[in-house]
C-alpha cells in the first residue's frame, strides 16, 4: 500500500518525494526539513524529547549528557563535504560537449588533446572539487548569480573518479593508434556527463549508492553532508544576503580633541566589513600580484616560443616551441589588468593617503609595493621584439628600455628604504614575513632583463650593461639566502595562524629560480666575451637554482597534503596570486632547462610545470571574477583578527545560545521536571561561561585597556559587578525550581522571576556585549602590540581552571553559528598558546561529536591530541 499512502500524501500536501514527516498530525517536510530543524537545534522541541541532564538536582552539578559521538569520515583528499549542484550540471555539460566533439572528430589531432584537458580537469575535480578544475570555475562564474544548490559532495567525488578512469582509458587509445575504440570510450562518458548536465542524473552516484547498499562503503560517509547542510546554507545566506541588508554605516568616535595621541576609533559591524565593495576605497597593494603573475605567465610563453632560440645555446633536436601568440595576448591582458589597478591605486593614493601610508608602514604588506616594480620590468621584458624596420626596432626598444629603468630604479630605491626600515625598527619575529623576499626577487628580475634589453649592444664582460646587471644580481642572491633563513626559522618556531601569510612563503620557490634565470642569461652574454667562461658553467649555476626551485615545490605539494593541510586552507582571495607567480617562474626556469638538456626525457618537467600554471592563472582569474561577482573577498576590507579575536568569538557562542535560553524559558512549566533540569543545565554553562568572561575582562583585558586609556572600559567593568549580583540571585530561584515539591508556592514565584527578569537581562547582555565590540576591540586591535595581545589571551587561558575549561571551549565550539568561527577561535588560543594547542583539542575532542571533531581537526591538525588519528 505504499504507492497508495504515497498518492494521498502528494494529493494532500503536495510532497512528492519519501520521507513525509508528520508531528502529531502536522506536516514538517522531507529528509532536508528534519535535518534543518535538527540543526536549528528546534527538533527536541517539536517532538517534546529534552536532552539528558546528569546530576541534576542542584544548579552547580547539573550537566547535559554528551550526545553520542558517532562516526564521520570526510570525502577523500580535498574534495569538499559539499558541492553546488548547478555547478556540477553545467560541467556535466561541458564535459559532454567535449566528450562529443572528441568523438565525431577522432581522426584528428584536436581529439587526443581534448581527451588529455578532459582528463586533467578530471583528475583535479576528484582531488578538490571544482575550486581547481577549470571547467568546474567556469561553471562557477556561469552560476554565481544563482543561489546554491547544496548536495553531498562524496558520491559527486566517486562519480569524478569514473570520468578518471574513462578518460584514461580514451587517452591511453587514442596515444595507441586505437582512435576507434577511444571514440567509443569517450562518447560512452559524454552519454555519462550528459545524464547529469541535461537531466540530473548522476550515473556515478547510482553506483555509489549500492556500494553503500552492499556495505563497500560505510553508511556514515553522508554524516558530515546531513548534519552541516544547514549551517552551510545558513553561512551562505549570512555572507551573500544578511551582510547586505544589516551593514550599518562606520561611526568615528573622538575622545577628545585636546592632544593627537587622544583615542580615536571607528565603530565597524562585521556586516559592514564583508560588505563594503569599493573599487578604489578598497584597492590593495596587493592586488598588483594578479597582473605580476599573468606577466609570468606571458613570460613564461615567450621563453618558451621560438624567440628563445637567439638567447639560449638549444641541445638537441625536436624541441617543442609554443606559438607568439600564446605570449603576446597574455601580455596585452596583463598590461590590461596592470593599468587598471595602477590606475585605481593612484586615484587611492590622491582619496585616501592615509590608507596608502598604512600599506607601507605594514611589515607584511609594505615589500609588496615591489609587485608594481617587478610588474613594470617584466611588461618590458615582453614588450621587446626583434622588428624588421630598424626605426621600429629603435624607438621600441628606447620604450621599453624607459620602462625598464623606471621600474629598476624605483624597485632599488624600495629595497633600500625597507632594508633600512628592516634595520632601524624593531621588530618581532611574527612580523617577519616572507614577502620580504619579493624585493630580491625584484632584484633578480631586474638582472635578468638587462642582457635580454641591451642584447645587441653590449661590447664586452664589464660593459655597463653587464656590471649594472650585476649590481641587482648581487644584492638579490645575498639577501635571498639571509631572509630565506629567517623566514625558514620563523615558519618552523611559530605558529603560522593566520591563514593570510602562508601564501607568500611561494616565494622561496620563485626567488631561485629568478636568480637561476638572472645568472644564466648574464653568463652565456658574457661568455661571448670572455672565453674563460663556457657554456657549460652557465648551465650548472642555472641547473643548480633550478632544481632548489622544484624541491620547494614538492616540499609545498606535501606540506598541503590532508595530514599536514598546512597550504590551501582559507577560500580563495588575492594572495593565492603570489603561488600563480611562483609556479610561473618555474615553468619558465622549467622551459629553459627544457632547451639546454640534451636528454629529451628529462624535459618533462617544462610540460608538467607549464600546465600547472596555466591552470593556475586561469582558475585563480575565474575565482577573482567570482569573487568580483559577489563583491566578496576583491575591492573589500580584509577581515582583521588576531589573539584577542576570542573575545569576540566568545561573544558569538553567547548569541548563538541566548534563543535557545528564552525559548527554553518560555516554555518552562513548574511540574516539569525533565524541562527543568535541562533549563538548568543550559543556564549553568551560560553562567560559568558568563562569569569566567566577566572574571578574565576586568581582570586581564579591560586593566589593560585601561592602563593604556584611563577608565575608557569603566561602564563595563560596572555592568559586570551588577550582572554578577543578578546572576546569583537567578541561581538561587532556579535551584528552588529543582527542589522536590512540584506544586510549592516558591517554585511558582521563582518561575515567574525567571520569566520576568531573565528577558530583560538577556537584551541588556546583547547591548553590553555589542558596546564593548564597538568600543574596547579597536584598542586591542590598533593600539596594542602583538606580543602584549598574546600575553594577553596567555593570561587569561591560565585565569581558568581546567575543569572550567571543559566548559569554556566546548560551549563556545558549540554555540557559534558557522565553521570558519569555531576554527578561527581555536586558531586564536593555539597563536598564543601553542605548546597547550594538544590540551585544548583534548577538551574539544571530548566534547563534540564526531562530525564537528572531523571539521575542526582538518582545519587545525596540530590540535590532535595523542592516539587519535593523524596525531603528531
Amino acid at each position: 500500500n505504499g504507492s497508495k499512502i504515497h498518492a494521498v500524501i502528494k494529493e494532500k500536501v503536495d510532497h512528492k518525494t519519501v520521507p513525509a514527516v508528520f508531528i502529531r498530525g502536522e506536516f514538517v517536510g522531507g529528509c532536508d526539513a528534519i535535518k534543518s530543524l535538527y540543526a536549528k537545534g528546534k527538533l527536541t522541541e517539536k517532538i517534546n524529547v529534552h536532552r539528558k541532564v546528569v546530576a541534576g538536582d542542584v544548579m552547580d552539578t547539573a550537566k547535559l549528557l554528551i550526545p553520542p559521538r558517532g562516526k564521520a569520515i570526510h570525502a577523500l583528499f580535498w574534495f569538499p563535504p559539499t558541492v553546488n549542484d548547478y555547478v556540477v550540471r553545467v560541467v556535466g555539460c561541458q564535459v559532454f560537449t567535449l566528450c562529443v566533439i572528441s568523438a565525431i572528430f577522432h581522426e584528428e589531432d584536436i581529439a587526443k588533446w581534448i581527451a588529455v584537458f578532459v582528463l586533467i580537469d578530471f583528475v583535479t575535480r576528484f582531488l578538490v572539487g571544482s575550486s581547481l578544475s577549470v571547467l568546474g570555475m567556469i561553471a562557477t562564474v556561469l552560476t554565481a548569480h544563482w543561489t546554491p544548490s547544496f548536495k553531498p559532495g562524496p558520491p559527486k567525488q566517486f562519480a569524478s573518479f569514473c570520468g578518471v578512469m574513462f578518460s584514461t582509458v580514451a587517452v591511453c587509445c587514442y596515444f595507441t593508434g586505437h582512435e576507434l575504440w577511444g571514440a567509443v570510450v569517450i562518447a560512452m562518458l559524454a552519454g555519462a556527463a550528459g545524464l547529469e548536465g541535461f537531466v540530473g542524473f548522476c550515473l556515478g552516484c547510482l553506483f555509489y549508492s549500492w556500494g553503500i547498499q552492499f556495505g563497500l562503503i560505510p553508511d556514515y560517509v553522508y554524516r558530515i553532508y546531513t548534519s552541516s547542510r544547514q549551517e552551510t546554507v545558513d553561512s551562505w545566506n549570512y555572507l551573500h544576503l544578511e551582510t547586505k541588508s544589516n551593514a550599518i554605516a562606520p561611526t568615528t568616535i573622538i575622545k577628545s580633541t585636546s592632544s593627537k595621541i587622544d583615542l580615536k576609533y571607528k565603530q565597524k559591524t562585521d556586516e559592514w566589513t564583508l560588505s563594503d565593495f569599493h573599487v578604489v576605497r578598497n584597492m590593495q597593494v596587493g592586488y598588483f600580484a594578479m597582473p605580476l603573475a599573468l606577466s609570468g605567465l606571458a613570460a613564461t610563453f615567450k621563453l618558451s616560443s621560438n624567440w628563445i632560440r637567439d638567447f639560449v645555446d638549444v641541445s638537441g633536436e625536436n624541441k617543442t616551441f609554443l606559438e607568439d601568440t600564446y605570449w603576446k595576448v597574455t601580455s596585452v591582458t596583463s598590461a590590461v589588468v596592470f593599468i587598471i589597478m595602477f590606475a585605481l591605486y593612484s586615484i587611492r593614493f590622491l582619496m585616501y593617503p592615509g590608507k596608502c601610508a598604512t600599506e607601507w608602514d605594514c611589515p607584511l604588506r609594505g615589500p609588496l609595493f615591489g609587485t608594481i616594480t617587478i610588474t613594470v620590468m617584466m611588461l618590458s621584458f615582453l614588450l621587446d621584439d626583434v622588428h624588421n624596420d630598424e626605426t621600429i626596432a629603435d624607438d621600441s626598444s628606447d620604450i621599453t628600455r624607459g620602462f625598464f629603468f623606471v621600474g629598476a630604479i624605483v624597485h632599488t630605491a624600495l629595497t633600500i628604504m625597507k632594508g633600512g626600515e628592516w634595520i632601524g625598527r624593531r621588530l618581532e619575529l611574527e612580523h617577519v614575513h616572507a614577502t620580504w623576499i619579493v624585493l630580491p626577487v625584484g632584484l633578480a628580475v631586474a638582472s635578468f632583463c638587462l642582457p635580454v634589453l641591451y642584447s645587441g649592444d653590449i661590447d664586452g664582460p664589464l660593459d655597463d650593461v653587464i656590471l649594472a646587471a650585476r649590481f641587482f644580481y648581487g644584492f638579490a642572491s645575498l639577501m635571498w639566502v639571509a631572509l630565506f633563513t629567517i623566514t625558514f626559522f620563523k615558519v618552523v618556531t611559530t605558529h603560522n595562524s593566520d591563514d593570510r601569510i602562508r601564501h607568500s612563503l611561494s616565494t622561496w620557490i620563485a626567488a631561485p629560480c629568478v636568480i637561476g634565470m638572472a645568472d644564466y642569461f648574464i653568463c652565456t652574454t658574457t661568455s661571448a666575451y670572455d672565453m674563460a667562461i663556457s657554456i657549460e658553467q652557465c648551465k650548472g649555476a642555472f641547473v643548480q637554482n633550478y632544481f632548489i626551485g622544484i624541491m620547494f615545490f614538492f616540499i609545498f605539494v606535501w606540506a598541503s597534503m590532508p595530514q599536514i593541510n598546512f597550504f590551501g586552507r582559507e577560500k580563495f582571495n588575492m594572495n593565492y596570486w603570489t603561488e600563480c607567480f611562483a609556479l610561473d617562474t618555474l615553468a619558465a626556469a622549467s622551459a629553459i632547462f627544457h632547451l639546454i638538456v640534451d636528454d629529451n626525457e628529462k624535459t618533462g618537467f617544462f610540460f608538467v610545470f607549464l600546465t600547472i600554471a596555466v591552470i593556475a592563472n586561469i582558475v585563480a582569474f575565474m575565482h577573482t571574477l567570482v569573487s568580483m561577482i559577489h563583491r566578496r573577498s576583491v575591492f573589500t576590507p580584509e577581515v582583521k583578527w588576531g589573539p584577542l579575536s576570542f573575545m569576540k568569538l566568545t561573544h558569538e557562542a553567547f548569541r548563538g545560545v541566548i534563543p535557545k535560553l528564552s525559548d527554553a524559558l518560555a516554555a518552562l512549566e513548574a511540574s516539569d521536571d525533565l524541562a527543568i533540569k535541562e533549563f538548568a543545565a543550559l543556564f549553568s554553562q551560560f553562567s560559568i561561561v558568563h562569569e569566567e568572561h566577566a572574571k578574565a575582562e576586568d581582570k586581564v583585558i579591560f586593566k589593560t585597556f585601561n592602563d593604556y586609556f584611563k577608565d575608557h572600559a569603566k561602564k563595563w567593568n560596572d555592568d559586570h559587578s551588577e550582572d554578577h549580583e543578578k546572576m546569583m540571585k537567578w541561581h538561587a530561584s532556579i535551584n528552588i525550581l529543582l527542589g522536590p515539591n512540584k506544586h510549592d508556592n516558591a517554585k511558582a514565584e521563582a518561575l515567574r522571576n525567571l520569566k520576568a527578569e531573565l528577558p530583560v537581562f538577556f537584551e541588556h547582555f546583547l547591548e553590553h556585549m555589542r558596546g564593548e565590540e564597538d568600543n574596547l576591540q579597536p584598542i586591542g586591535r590598533k593600539h596594542l602590540p602583538l606580543e602584549v595581545t598574546k600575553q594577553i589571551s596567555r593570561d587569561v587561558f591560565h585565569l581558568s581552571s581546567a575543569e572550567v575549561l571543559e566548559v569554556i571551549l566546548p560551549f563556545v565550539v558549540n554555540n557559534v553559528p558557522r565553521k570558519q568561527q569555531r576554527v578561527r577561535y581555536l586558531k586564536c588560543l593555539c597563536w598564543s598558546l601553542p605548546e597547550r594547542a594538544q590540551q585544548i583539542g583534548a577538551i574539544v575532542y571530548r566534547n563534540v561529536d564526531a562530525v564537528m571533531w572531523e571539521q575542526i581537526r582538518v582545519e587545525i591538525p596540530e590540535i590532535i591530541p595523542r592516539g587519535e588519528y593523524n596525531w603528531r
